[in-house]
């Protein structure tokens, strides 16, 4: 079976629980669509499960490109488009003192492999991407064709942009995305908030249920729809 959820921000226990929920196993697949890290208590080490599962793919979302672009001038000498100062006031504290505890080669391996996430993933007529898509003013016969003339700002940190109005698109199948949480979704759009609910439209379906701030953790089977949920704040 292939899964998919979103926005993990470094709840490793979380994590675990989910892909025991879903008996996950070697034969399945899980993408996570960014936002693995920050925010949470255990960013390093649920980053460092992902990488040592080879059936499990992590997408670039726009805490990945904090961590990247935040870390630029200390490791490359030149400035990111993010500064480590804004980028460790979104939550990303607790992750670089975690990753500034790793041993020099632990810390290239992490860099390395978060430089090469996709940014976005195509699997028949369904797309997964972080933040959305553009598709306004634009000539295509595919999703490849449509997915290739996106910016990179909008498919990580697009927001009221594409969720303020109806996605028109030419095209059968849907958008899955992570990014704005669900219940700040409704907000937008002015409808009833139900925190940590997939928000769903025909055509694009938003998964980040904003489990740190009061809601769930979600998780699609893409195989047959079945919805799976982690709750916060447990009884």
């Amino acid at each position: 079976m292939r899964y998919v959820t979103s926005d993990i921000h470094g709840c490793y226990e979380e994590l675990i629980e989910l892909l025991q929920l879903i008996h996950f196993s070697e034969k399945d697949f899980l993408y996570i669509i960014g936002d693995a890290i920050d925010r949470g208590t255990e960013s390093i080490k649920t980053l460092k499960k992902i990488m040592s599962m080879k059936n499990v793919e992590l997408l670039m979302g726009n805490h990945e490109e904090f961590f990247l672009e935040g870390l630029k001038e200390e490791l490359e000498g030149r400035a990111g488009y993010v500064s480590k100062e804004l980028w460790l006031q979104h939550g990303g504290d607790t992750t670089y003192q975690q990753f500034q505890a790793l041993e020099k080669e632990e810390k290239q391996e992490i860099i390395d492999y978060l430089k090469h996430r996709p940014l976005y993933k195509i699997l028949g007529n369904i797309v997964l991407v972080h933040g959305g898509i553009q598709t306004e003013n634009m000539s295509y016969h595919s999703w490849e064709e449509l997915m290739e003339q996106q910016k990179r700002e909008t498919l990580l940190w697009t927001k009221n942009e594409f969720l303020s109005k109806p996605m028109e698109v030419s095209l059968e199948g849907m958008v899955i995305f992570g990014h704005t949480p669900t219940v700040e979704i409704r907000r937008l759009r002015g409808e009833k908030r139900t925190k940590g609910v997939i928000w769903k439209e025909k055509n694009r379906w938003g998964i980040d249920g904003g489990y740190l701030f009061g809601g769930r953790m979600n998780c699609i089977c893409l195989d047959n729809w079945q919805e799976f949920y982690i709750e916060k704040n447990k009884t």
